[in-house]
């Protein structure tokens, strides 16, 4: 028999947006759909601040200082900058508010980016556009699963996994190191007579494998002999 008797080191290194998720990519039209320009946002860890943040970036309309001549300089700094798309969180019903100046336009049907702000895969138009739904963020990391191919017979919703121990990860910081311990090891029939390699991979909620960008990661077994 075998279970996991702790995670001795492993860190916070997954991005929420990243090729794997399909998630990168959206486009945007400043004449009402004429043309388009394509905007792939940087694999990283995204909340609605940081992407808000991009988009501003990527869009911002700057005017000709001659325009403002004629204003102190606080007022210069904010009329130079036009912000043409911005991405607000709605804290009263947890979704995303997309604004748009008149004439632009969000295509939202280049990838799965929709799901991460609660969108349908659509293409917004209006001056303002709520999302239909939640936005997921964390896309479906909030509970980890680590498995080991020492097991198969390890049941989860029913069925046989090779699942050792899933865990909450609502208390982690992006880049931080940790450690979690269970608080009763689950012991598992080895399926093997013979151990020369352990395989040890962690996936997300929808059993897709985690990339942790190369940072190191320790576990500890336990062994039980049968009766």
């Amino acid at each position: 028999m075998v279970g996991l008797n702790r995670i001795i080191n492993m860190s916070f290194t997954w991005f929420n947006i990243n090729p794997g998720y399909n998630n990168q990519k959206i486009k945007y039209s400043s004449d009402n759909g004429s043309t388009w320009k394509e905007l792939t946002f940087p694999s990283g860890v995204y909340n609605y601040i940081n992407l808000n943040m991009v988009l501003k970036i990527e869009t911002v309309i700057r005017e000709d200082d001659d325009d403002d001549d004629d204003k102190d300089s606080d007022d210069d700094k904010d009329s130079q900058d036009k912000y043409p798309i911005t991405l607000e969180f709605q804290h009263v019903n947890f979704g995303v508010l997309i604004k748009l100046k008149t004439g632009y336009q969000l295509d939202l049907t280049e990838s799965n980016f929709y799901e991460l702000i609660g969108f349908d895969r659509v293409i917004v138009k209006d001056a303002q556009n709520y999302g239909s739904r939640m936005p997921n963020f964390s896309q479906d990391t909030e509970m980890l699963n680590i498995h080991c191919d020492l097991v198969n017979t390890s049941l989860v919703d029913g069925v046989d996994t090779d699942i050792m121990y899933s865990f909450s990860t609502s208390v982690l910081k992006p880049s931080f190191s940790f450690t979690m311990e269970p608080r009763r090891v689950t012991f598992n029939p080895v399926n093997k007579n013979t151990i020369s390699r352990i395989r040890i991979y962690i996936t997300d909620g929808k059993r897709r494998q985690i990339n942790l960008n190369g940072t190191d990661t320790a576990f500890s077994l336990l062994l039980k002999r049968t009766t």
